[in-house]
């Protein structure tokens, strides 16, 4: 069944004749219908690799046939708007089967904007894309069927040559599987990391307390400092009066009130002779 219908086809399509290496666009001139012969990519790229020309060939080929499977050998893709190239060719690329070993496969295709140009005026190389994608679907899957394995997930990059291809492949198993072991950590792991996580707390905490106990010493020692200079002062600046009205606790026993008594007869005793002798 043919992917566009045939009154599409009488809309967009035109003869177009590739032939090896070379493709022709047809265009309207004074002079009648005037055939402007252009290279391909692909001839390029086998000139400079020879030793992938059979190969890049094989994949042109299997291209072609999708187009002639599909009853679009012949669309002139020149004459369609970009939206409905990419429409068109999308629609090609839909028909390619994957191997029954690859249907958990995902794959995503990106294509840059100067690679559609390419392809929309180039129908080699949109033929050596889909001989790509042929060959490619159809290879099986070794591990499909083993436990655990959900197939692959590929991306596809195109530009405007051959040589600007670039494809990866990961396995949505091994995808899953480190989300998996992110997500639920092991019992070891998870005691690892709280003790490390207390041994920190503890260390913080402990110099912490180093560090208020800094702080109260350094104000213990101003402190001390600050009575010891008040009490130099006091003594430096006092007179006898200062002792003498110090009050004498009633408490106090006879022997310590005979030793205040002496104190103050040596302090003012010599005084009061002297005066008398005057």
């Amino acid at each position: 069944m043919s992917i566009i219908s045939t009154s599409g086809i009488d809309r967009l399509a035109k003869a177009y004749a590739p032939s090896a290496g070379s493709y022709v666009k047809r265009t309207k001139s004074a002079d009648g219908l005037k055939e402007e012969r252009k290279t391909s990519v692909v001839d390029e790229y086998k000139k400079k690799h020879p030793e992938d020309a059979r190969h890049v060939e094989q994949q042109v080929k299997a291209g072609r046939a999708v187009r002639l499977k599909n009853g679009v050998p012949n669309a002139s893709t020149e004459d369609m708007t970009m939206e409905e190239y990419k429409n068109y060719f999308h629609a090609l690329l839909d028909t390619i089967p994957y191997d029954a070993t690859r249907v958990n496969d995902v794959t995503m295709i990106s294509i840059s904007e100067a690679g559609w140009e390419q392809m929309k005026k180039d129908p080699d190389y949109e033929a050596w894309i889909l001989g790509y994608f042929v060959e490619d679907r159809a290879v099986r899957n070794p591990f499909f069927g083993w436990g655990g394995n959900d197939g692959s997930f590929c991306v596809e990059k195109f530009g405007a040559s051959i040589e600007e291809h670039h494809g990866q492949g990961f396995s949505k198993s091994a995808v899953n599987g480190a989300k998996k072991d992110k997500d639920e950590e092991s019992w070891w792991t998870k005691r690892r990391k709280k003790t490390k996580q207390l041994m920190e707390e503890q260390a913080e905490r402990a110099q912490q307390k180093a560090k208020a106990k800094k702080v109260i010493a350094q104000e213990e020692f101003v402190r001390q400092q600050y009575q010891s200079r008040q009490r130099l002062h006091s003594f430096l600046v006092s007179d006898g009066k200062e002792i003498l009205e110090k009050p004498v606790c009633k408490d106090t026993d006879a022997s310590a009130a005979a030793a205040v008594y002496s104190s103050l007869f040596d302090l003012f005793g010599s005084k009061d002779v002297k005066s008398t002798n005057l």
